[in-house]
């Protein structure tokens, strides 16, 4: 948990797109592979199940800070986001709790929806005493669904590939894939080898206007095909081996969007 931490922090506090890809590359090549699964898994926007509501944390937090609910939600207007609201007003702790992120999920996260609801509040009070105010906000964002940190996936896709040593098209593809957060699968995703999946969906490379004043050193013309220019996305579709997929200029898979 302390890793992914720094990783937010690093990636919070930049909007350099280099800084925040060397970040990205960093983690996913020195974390264990159980635990990068979980942040990729969050970095690409997926979410758990959610085992306790808002009005539950606002409750539940208030009484860990000994405020008085009205108070909290004073604070909770002016900050803006609960689960910041929350890490900067419970008592203060040095952080003694050294889960790695995979155990984070699946021991606390994941086993709260689990718990009656007395054990459910307890578990979450430990956490909270057990992380310090950095963690305390990323766990609070875990817990809420709300984690975000101005990263797309586009700069996710690139660290990814770029620790693989394969294409970014080809990461791109296998992370539309269906795959879990698990040790495995991460190892899957890392593989150096452009598998069949990804040579299926492997773009062809777009041919941007021509700078040759002789149109027939590109070859015969009898053998151009040619489209208009018009305004809009210039995107390409591939259809191979069954599937159907939609590629813009800049190198990203966009059939989802769609």
């Amino acid at each position: 948990m302390k890793r992914f931490t720094r990783l937010y922090t690093e990636l919070d506090q930049t909007n350099r797109t280099n800084e925040k890809v060397a970040a990205l590359e960093s983690y996913f090549r020195d974390a264990a592979p159980a635990d990068a699964a979980w942040a990729l898994h969050f970095l690409c926007g997926r979410k758990v199940p959610r085992a306790v509501t808002s009005t539950a944390l606002r409750e539940w937090a208030a009484e860990e800070a000994a405020l008085p609910a009205w108070l909290l939600e004073e604070c909770y207007e002016t900050v803006g986001d609960l689960a910041e609201t929350i890490a900067l007003i419970l008592p203060k702790s040095v952080g003694t709790l050294a889960l790695p992120l995979h155990e984070m999920v699946s021991e606390r996260l994941l086993n709260l929806e689990n718990l009656p609801l007395p054990a459910r509040r307890s578990l979450l009070a430990q956490t909270w005493r057990e992380l310090n105010a950095d963690e305390r906000f990323v766990w609070n964002k875990l817990l809420t669904g709300g984690f975000r940190v101005g990263v797309a996936q586009m700069l996710v896709e690139r660290a990814l590939a770029s620790v693989a040593g394969i294409a970014q098209s080809a990461m791109a593809h296998r992370l539309m894939g269906l795959w879990k957060p698990t040790e495995e699968d991460f190892r899957r995703l890392l593989s150096g080898a452009e598998d069949g999946a990804g040579e299926v969906a492997k773009p062809y490379p777009f041919f941007l206007a021509s700078p040759t004043e002789d149109p027939a050193a590109l070859g015969p013309i009898a053998d151009w095909q040619v489209e208009w220019k018009w305004d809009g996305i210039r995107a390409q579709v591939i259809r191979r081996g069954g599937e159907a997929l939609l590629w813009s200029r800049g190198d990203q898979m966009i059939t989802a969007e769609f």
